[in-house]
């Protein structure tokens, strides 16, 4: 590592791509072992361990579409007077025999009976007092009726393995009286920040403090994941505290994270301490906000240091933290999702690295606009929340005009 390189340079040689730091991330974030079952209702957000199958046809028999009359194709020509034998609802089915030339009233998700093959939607029918049904247009053969089977067949694969399930998968789940599922035990993830100048929040600020917003922000960040995780609180900018909190977590967790003490100074004990006692794979990223990123292990855990300025702990979060993540708990990492924008105002950078400026994406006149949020310091947490979006301006980029197309990563694809 060559600590003789500042972070004031824009073009640093020794700095990764964004590119690049993510691909070592993920070449290093292998699922960790083990599995657990859990009951459905507690299984959102959970990754599957093994494939589902069906087991039944969904649906488990022929049923109504909507509510109208069910009758035979044959009988079902326009002017034809049927007459009305009973009525199948959803859980009474109608039991007996229907005859040429009868019909029985059925409501939506009713079974079909079996000689039936065929739904008028009520509203093209009339009843009269005599309880005989007239039809006022031609039905079709098969018309508003769902088949056995026609959404699932038993034995179907219908999860795969390293599904991260979604509310929808659970009704599926449900829909099949499946109660429980095999799930990816959780990442343990240990957490800290470093800085002296460190207060808890409601608490007064003395000379040259801040409150620490970044562990609250981690552990916000942190819930929207299949992880389990254990704050450490701040820890004191002294060698032994840092390394007592990495001894700690490297023996109990799959991945630390840190925010702050990662950079080249004289109490970034953090990236010393992994020096000394772990592995680095890297510690800059050609990125703004967020270039120094320490990456590698310490113990037996994954390693990834955070900057301690909001926007660039946030920044690296989203970017590589979220993906290894995923990774761990045995779900894909998934590129986040990209769209192009017309940009509403200048905006301007330095040449040398890829900048990931905070916006608003909005809607308007059938497409996509966006602006800044102004302020673009990576201590000006303010700016990230009024931002739905970063505008990606590539590192050779010195800027974008105003009317340009740029590249914009919607907040919810990596948050």
């Amino acid at each position: 590592m060559n600590t003789a390189t500042t972070c004031l340079d824009e073009s640093d040689p020794n700095a990764l791509t964004v590119e690049q730091a993510l691909e070592r991330v993920l070449a290093e974030s292998a699922p960790v072992g083990g599995t657990e079952t859990l009951e459905i209702a507690a299984a959102l957000d959970r990754v599957l361990a093994e494939p589902v199958a069906a087991r039944i046809d969904v649906p488990p028999a022929r049923n109504s579409a909507m509510d109208g009359f069910a009758l035979r194709a044959a009988d079902g020509r326009a002017g034809n007077r049927l007459r009305l034998i009973g009525v199948s609802a959803a859980g009474h089915p109608w039991q007996g025999p229907v005859g040429p030339g009868e019909c029985v009233r059925i409501l939506t998700g009713a079974v079909v009976p079996e000689e039936l093959d065929t739904v008028v939607m009520q509203e093209h029918a009339g009843l009269t007092e005599s309880g005989q049904v007239t039809l006022e247009k031609d039905a079709s053969p098969g018309a508003n009726i769902r088949e056995r089977g026609e959404d699932t067949r038993a034995g179907a694969v219908i999860l795969d393995a390293g599904r991260r399930l979604t509310a929808a998968d659970i009704g599926l789940l449900a829909s099949q009286g499946i109660p429980q599922v095999a799930a990816v035990r959780r990442p343990r993830v240990a957490f800290f920040t470093t800085g002296d100048e460190l207060v808890p929040i409601g608490q007064p600020l003395g000379p040259g403090q801040i409150h620490d917003s970044n562990r609250y922000t981690l552990a916000a960040l942190l819930t929207r994941y299949p992880v389990e995780f254990v704050d450490l609180g701040v820890i004191a900018d002294t060698e032994e505290a840092v390394r007592s909190a990495l001894t700690q977590a490297g023996a109990t967790a799959d991945l630390i994270l840190t925010t702050g003490g990662v950079s080249v100074g004289d109490a970034d004990f953090v990236s010393q301490l992994l020096q000394k006692e772990g592995r680095v794979g890297f510690w800059k990223v050609a990125m703004k906000p967020g270039r120094p990123l320490a990456f590698g292990r310490f113990g037996r855990a994954l390693f990834l240091g955070l900057p301690g300025n909001p926007v660039s702990a946030m920044a690296t979060f989203s970017l590589f933290v979220r993906p290894a993540l995923l990774r761990l708990s045995g779900a894909a990492a998934e590129p986040p999702w990209t769209l192009q924008a017309r940009l509403l105002e200048d905006l301007h950078k330095r040449p040398g690295r890829a900048d990931f400026q905070r916006g608003i994406l909005e809607q308007r006149d059938g497409g996509w606009v966006v602006r800044s949020t102004g302020g673009q310091g990576s201590h000006q947490l303010r700016s990230m929340s009024l931002a739905n979006a970063y505008i990606r301006l590539p590192a050779e980029s010195s800027g974008a005009s105003a009317g340009e197309e740029v590249e914009v990563i919607p907040f919810q694809s990596v948050f």
